[in-house]
């Protein structure tokens, strides 16, 4: 396993970033098999962005609300990032985009040729 760098969680979590961790988490994150077609992630045939390392999620929320014909995929390993962006797709009811908790080392591992 690859050595990742960085911290993995900060303070703690209010109780709704929490309840977003624990039930939309789940359901926007898929499994690493390979080979993953990214394509394959939504409900309907789409072009795929890759975010890698999204921080807070500011500009994955962005881009994902003005490209709705685009699927994303971001990933990042920082928990309070990820909750930050958990709750901001909730706020704006965006679909697509999926996410990897962790290093995006893993899913570039497995993603299909091309």
């Amino acid at each position: 396993m690859q050595r990742l760098y960085g911290r993995r969680r900060g303070h703690s979590l209010r109780p709704h970033q929490a309840a977003l961790v624990k039930t939309l988490l789940p359901r926007l994150s898929f499994d690493l098999k390979a080979p993953l077609d990214p394509a394959s992630l939504y409900d309907r045939e789409q072009d795929v962005w890759l975010e890698i390392g999204f921080g807070a999620g500011e500009h994955l929320l962005e881009q994902a609300a003005r490209h709705p014909d685009i699927g994303f995929i971001g990933c990042e390993p920082y928990l309070n990032g990820m909750a930050s962006l958990l709750a901001g797709l909730e706020t704006r009811s965006l679909t697509n985009v999926r996410l990897l908790m962790g290093d995006a080392r893993a899913l570039l591992d497995v993603l299909a040729p091309a």
